[in-house]
């Protein structure tokens, strides 16, 4: 990202007390390609096929991941529509407990995504942490 005239990027780390922060820095530049973001997806969606939760909620969170792979496939993805629909998938699954049931395999892609999308996933982060 350029801010009067520097380049700035954002890293996403977690403190010792489960925090979530984005750090910034005018020196290096940390960024997800979205074919990265692309694989998160794919492992976001072998994890929804084995988890307990009603086919409700595995619907909706599978249409969520679609909209959320289009997007990305895209020549210039909106990070906020990226944004919007990880929200959704994370709200569907932790709402059904399949975050905590699931933990790492729902988490790490999850987090992924949000540090392609950048600082717009802080709060997102903030969540899972």
């Amino acid at each position: 990202m350029v801010e009067g005239g520097h380049e700035q990027s954002w890293e996403t780390t977690k403190s010792g007390w489960g925090e979530a922060m984005i750090q910034f820095s005018d020196t290096k530049v940390v960024s997800l390609e979205p074919r990265q973001a692309l694989n998160a997806v794919r492992t976001l969606r072998r994890s929804l096929a084995g988890l307990e939760a009603s086919e409700q909620v595995r619907s909706a969170a599978g249409r969520a991941l679609d909209e959320i792979e289009d997007e990305l496939r895209i020549p210039d993805p909106d990070r906020g529509v990226v944004t919007a629909r990880l929200e959704r998938f994370t709200e569907l699954l932790t709402n059904a407990g399949a975050v905590e049931q699931a933990g790492a395999s729902l988490v790490r892609p999850i987090r992924q995504i949000a540090a392609w999308v950048g600082p717009m996933g802080a709060a997102l982060l903030a969540h899972l942490a």
